[in-house]
């Protein structure tokens, strides 16, 4: 059986939610709505990794990404190399994700 990975320790400083809010008000989201998608999504734990579901990956980090998918998102938003466990990259990446309409992309609203 394969040794499943294990994720990196956050990157960012500060609270987990002040990030998230940070992000939200970067890309012009609803800080609310952001934060409450965040923890439908992993609790607000940048650690999350859901071995249940597999896709591309498994959903991975704060916002729940496909890891196959993480690479090429962190890039286009900005953080090239970044961890899927970063929870500033992460966030960012998303509320980037969001603001350009792929919101339809996570199952939690």
């Amino acid at each position: 059986m394969a040794e499943q990975p294990q994720p990196a320790p956050p990157q960012a400083t500060g609270s987990v939610e002040e990030i998230v809010r940070e992000a939200a008000r970067k890309f012009g989201l609803d800080e609310n709505h952001f934060v409450s998608i965040a923890m439908c999504e992993s609790t607000m734990n940048p650690a999350a990794i859901n071995y249940g579901y597999s896709e591309n990956g498994n959903p991975s980090g704060l916002f729940q990404h496909l890891s196959g998918y993480w690479p090429a998102r962190a890039a286009k938003y900005g953080y090239p190399g970044a961890s899927v466990f970063d929870a500033t990259a992460n966030a960012n990446v998303t509320a980037g994700m969001f603001r350009d309409g792929a919101s339809k992309l996570w199952e939690c609203k």
